[in-house]
């Protein structure tokens, strides 16, 4: 057995035993942690735990870790064998199939991922240039996620809808896990430091990216549980259309006697003499307010560019709803002088993730959530009351009508 996995096996136990929290049998440091005491009591502890299970090299053929590996191996690393979030919601919404039918490409497209999610979902706002094949962003699900949303017919708006005018309730497996990756382009020199991958451009030319961002969140806890990591080179970076870090990293398994503006790895864990030393825990979260009631921030500086001091993973995640459809064209007065308005498609009613602010930048929602706004529009004699909370997912949100391939309903 390599001698990697006995370092990480050791490390985490005597990290646990040290800890508050204490667990009858301790996982392989290869299974994600499903504990919600320590989730709860020692979050951080439990972000690093499910860190090293979620990057540990993968037998590519199982969708399963390779236990025979050490942890820092070159290749593949589990979640990259999960099912990406376009494998899942297809143009037209078929159903995707078993997820032994997901495969592994050995090079992505870049264009494959999505830009930054949050710039994506506001309709009206253009995407802020600067990214196109310098970042890739790729959204991907383990099994237990997957299965949720076809076991229910989640990959179309009809069968999100469905469950809305049922007054189902959406409510994932707590063993559901989903990731979001960020990927930069990166040179050879900077390899050894990287968790890396060949990317094809749309000239079918091969280019080194390199992982520069990693936000999971798992099921574990009724609201999930939430954290981000970067390369410790974001913190720097000035390009035309980056920040830097612009709040501090929190780490109590890092930097125990002063978690707050951590800027180290944790010792002991097994990522020394591997490129995950080179990565940060830039925080966690478990609720939407402190002790105190103050809002909990929480931000990737690659995933939440521009709204960085206005992000919480949590709140903005409780936005993800489920409504009926709105058409205008059948609300629109039609009147002699206004006889050439064309008929509209319906289109379903979703909160959005973020607000312009006064100022014009993208802002985010942080604190609790507030109660009217999930209060749906007053459609007339009868409506339905509230939007239907979707379980804090919003890859479900990029699903499509049945049939159209349009993202927009059928005549």
């Amino acid at each position: 057995m390599d001698l990697r996995y006995l370092t990480v096996a050791t490390a985490l136990s005597v990290a646990l035993i040290c800890s508050n929290v204490t667990q009858a049998d301790e996982p392989e440091p290869w299974v994600p942690p499903g504990d919600a005491n320590l989730a709860l009591g020692q979050p951080d502890h439990f972000a690093w735990t499910m860190f090293i299970a979620l990057n540990w090299p993968a037998d590519v053929d199982a969708k399963a870790p390779d236990t025979n590996a050490g942890f820092g191996a070159d290749g593949p690393v589990v979640w990259e064998t999960w099912a990406e979030k376009t494998e899942v919601f297809l143009p037209g919404a078929p159903d995707p199939g078993s997820w032994e039918d997901i495969g592994l490409s050995g090079t992505r497209a870049i264009g494959e991922g999505i830009p930054v999610q949050q710039q994506l979902m506001l309709a009206d706002q253009p995407v802020r240039p600067g990214h196109g094949e310098e970042q890739n962003v790729e959204v991907r699900m383990n099994k237990s996620t997957f299965d949720y949303i076809s076991a229910n017919a989640l990959y179309s708006i009809d069968g999100q809808q469905a469950m809305f005018y049922a007054g189902t309730e959406i409510g994932f497996p707590t063993d559901s896990i989903e990731v979001k990756a960020v990927w930069r382009e990166i040179t050879e020199a900077d390899k050894p430091r990287y968790k890396w991958n060949i990317f094809t451009d749309s000239k079918g030319d091969e280019r080194l990216y390199g992982l520069s961002g990693l936000h999971f969140t798992s099921a574990v806890l009724p609201n999930w549980f939430w954290a981000t990591f970067e390369h410790e080179d974001n913190a720097y970076r000035r390009g035309n259309y980056d920040e830097g870090w612009l709040i501090p990293s929190v780490d109590a398994v890092a930097c125990p006697d002063k978690p707050v503006g951590c800027t180290a790895a944790p010792a002991g864990i097994g990522l020394e003499g591997t490129a995950w030393e080179h990565y940060r825990l830039r925080g966690t979260q478990i609720d939407y307010t402190d002790d105190y009631g103050r809002p909990i921030v929480l931000a990737n500086s690659e995933i939440e560019q521009g709204m960085q001091t206005t992000s919480s993973c949590m709140t903005c995640h409780s936005r993800s709803t489920i409504g009926p459809n709105f058409n205008e064209a059948a609300t629109y007065r039609f009147t002699p002088e206004q006889d050439d308005h064309p008929p509209g498609l319906p289109t379903v009613m979703r909160l959005e993730p973020n607000f312009v602010a006064e100022s014009g930048h993208i802002s985010g929602y942080i604190g609790a959530p507030q109660a009217e706004w999930y209060v749906l529009p007053d459609t007339g004699a009868h409506s339905w009351g509230t939007y239907m909370k979707m379980d804090f997912l919003y890859s479900l949100l990029t699903a499509d009508y049945k049939s159209t391939g349009t993202n927009e309903a059928e005549d």
